[in-house]
């Protein structure tokens, strides 16, 4: 910076106050030429200051901005600008700069992988769980476990990532609900099912005691599983079709619609005459001796001295128990 002197020389240089008197002379501050005598010196009538100078010789040098931002970060010389920026420098040696408009997206995700680095837990997330959970909820801590290993993979901060499990979980939630629920509807509804069925066979064929209960009851069990040797399981597609419930813990199913024993006991009076079931009477009139309403005792007798494997089987077929006669 030059100043202009009275004689109208340009001087420049280490600061120094002139004095005098006279049109072209006033107390001002002004740089001489380095080196000369008084140059870094201590102003007359001035205090010592930060870079060799007062502060108010400092300011005066400055323009407006300048001398506004020097009084507002305390700078009364140049070391003090030199310590400040200094101090800059230091702060902005730990600093990340951000992406600009015209950056790859090479260059925004570098820039995210090195602000994230401070911030994802190298040890895992520690989830919390969100409150309200059905009581018998399943949640599943592997699943948590992989999904905080994609997270930290993104670089999550754990604040984010635990937004996201709230979220998994309170759908996996809901899901579970509306399954439970679906699961209690069709339950309630296959055992009004199964009663309506019972009722029905119990109007056309008697009590479950009784022997016409019994028969029709044992005709469809024997064709079921005559069906099922044959290569055919009607008992599966019942089941998908919501004909029989699933097995309980003695593998028994109950029969929720009528007609499929209609059918079964259908089949077996037709499909099976080489068994004798069809043609069950010796007689050929088609029926069982061992009805228990309608016994042939003559039949039952015959059959039971020269072939009992066939008597056994029409005593099951009229719902009686073999032991009864002795086989």
């Amino acid at each position: 910076m030059f100043i202009k002197t009275s004689g109208g020389a340009f001087v420049s240089g280490a600061r120094v106050m002139l004095q005098g008197s006279g049109p072209g002379f006033r107390n001002l501050p002004v740089f001489t030429p380095e080196g000369a005598p008084g140059a870094g010196g201590t102003p007359e009538g001035g205090a010592g200051g930060e870079g060799g100078g007062d502060a108010a010789a400092f300011l005066a040098t400055l323009n407006d901005d300048n001398r506004t931002i020097a009084t507002e970060n305390g700078w009364q010389g140049v070391d003090g600008v030199f310590e400040g920026y200094r101090s800059l420098q230091d702060k902005l040696s730990g600093s990340v700069a951000l992406p600009g408009e015209n950056a790859t997206p090479e260059q925004r995700a570098e820039f995210y992988s090195q602000v994230s680095a401070g911030w994802t837990p190298k040890d895992g997330y520690q989830f919390s769980m969100p409150g309200n959970l059905p009581e018998n909820f399943p949640y599943d801590q592997d699943f948590a476990k992989e999904a905080g290993s994609w997270f930290q993979e993104a670089g999550l901060h754990p604040s984010a990532a635990q937004v996201l499990h709230d979220k998994w979980v309170g759908k996996m939630a809901e899901q579970f609900t509306a399954g439970e629920q679906s699961a209690t509807e069709a339950a309630t509804q296959q055992a009004e099912a199964v009663e309506t069925a019972h009722r029905e066979l119990v109007k056309e064929f008697g009590e479950p005691s009784s022997d016409g209960y019994k028969n029709v009851i044992a005709k469809a069990g024997r064709a079921r599983d005559g069906l099922k040797s044959a290569g055919i399981d009607v008992s599966d597609w019942f089941a998908e079709k919501g004909i029989l419930t699933d097995p309980d813990d003695d593998g028994n199913q109950q029969v929720a619609d009528p007609t499929a024993v209609r059918l079964l006991a259908f089949i077996h009076d037709k499909a099976f005459s080489e068994d004798g079931l069809s043609d069950l009477g010796e007689g050929g009139n088609g029926s069982n001796p061992f009805d228990k309403d309608k016994p042939d005792l003559k039949t039952q007798s015959e059959l039971l001295d020269k072939n009992p494997a066939r008597a056994k089987q029409l005593i099951e077929a009229a719902g009686r128990n073999p032991a009864s006669f002795g086989l």
